[in-house]
């Protein structure tokens, strides 16, 4: 009964209308952002509202995605956590909820806190957002765990959660730029330029001290 084909308005920059009308004979109409918009949209003749054409991201919005960003973290938080299992039953006794919960709250922090967070986190940087909270979880965890101030049989730890910690929270705060509104892909593009090298050198080194620790416990 009608030659029109509707899309979202974010599909317009892949889409040619043009070619559309050309080849299967459709006139193309964009609608509103949200599809929840659309009976409204239908119901005023296609004609969409300032409101159907604004792209917010508040809460709620951050919210429901952050679940996408915490699904690969977890998982291999899963493996490691089953493999250290398995080592303390061989006799290795690596895993303990000493050293297991920083790492589940950097990833909380960098996957859920900072998204929920980011209008009011200073920077505009995702990855110095999730660097700042990581150092700050950091500093909890070494006081709370009686590393702080440091002594001489507890630097390394202490530097090892200060070095890991942050760079595990910067690194997934950092991804989570391809579920936002406010960024470019140059502006990506630039972040990534400076903050991934950082992010893993932190992390090497981390890596490197934590590595003393546990084999200085062996």
């Amino acid at each position: 009964s009608h030659r029109t084909l509707i899309l979202p308005q974010l599909g317009a920059p892949g889409v040619a209308a043009h070619e559309v009308t050309r080849q299967a004979h459709f006139k193309v109409k964009y609608g509103p952002v949200r599809a929840a918009d659309i009976k409204a949209f239908l119901a005023a003749g296609l004609e969409a509202t300032p409101e159907m054409r604004l792209v917010t991201f508040k809460l709620k919005d951050r919210v429901v995605l952050t679940a996408i960003e915490l699904i690969s973290p977890f998982k291999y938080l899963v493996i490691l956590t089953a493999v250290l299992w398995i080592l303390n039953l061989l006799g290795l006794h690596l895993l303990s909820w000493k050293g297991w919960y920083p790492y589940l709250g950097a990833i909380l922090i960098g996957g859920f806190i900072v998204p929920i967070l980011l209008p009011w986190i200073p920077g505009r940087i995702f990855a110095w957002k999730g660097w700042l909270l990581g150092v700050l979880w950091a500093t909890f965890v070494n006081i709370q765990q009686g590393l702080l101030p440091p002594t001489p049989a507890s630097w390394e730890r202490a530097a090892a959660n200060f070095l890991l910690l942050p760079a595990i929270s910067a690194f997934l705060a950092m991804g989570f730029t391809g579920s936002s509104t406010y960024t470019s892909l140059s502006g990506v593009l630039k972040e990534m330029r400076y903050a991934v090298p950082a992010i893993l050198a932190s992390a090497s080194i981390g890596l490197v001290f934590l590595a003393v620790v546990l084999i200085r416990g062996l």
